[in-house]
């Protein structure tokens, strides 16, 4: 995977897990709009959020040694 592959697919990773703990996001005002109660929701909370981004950056870090150790093993 080039360099400029890696950093939009962290950039993604990291943009996607955000968007459960930010009370402004869509993903996030949509449950709370039949529900007033619920402003200011989050699906997950910042503590969380982070295990989910660290555990999704190690999987990619995963896959690009294998993918690394694959190519090499072919020369």
């Amino acid at each position: 995977m080039k360099q400029e592959k890696i950093r939009e697919t962290i950039k993604q990773l990291v943009a996607g897990n955000l968007r459960w703990c930010d009370p402004g996001d869509k993903l996030c005002l949509d449950r709370a709009k039949h529900n007033p109660r619920l402003k200011g929701f989050t699906h997950q909370s910042a503590e969380e959020l982070l295990d989910d981004i660290i555990a999704d950056l190690k999987s990619l870090q995963d896959e690009l040694n294998i993918t690394a150790s694959f190519n090499s093993a072919q020369l």
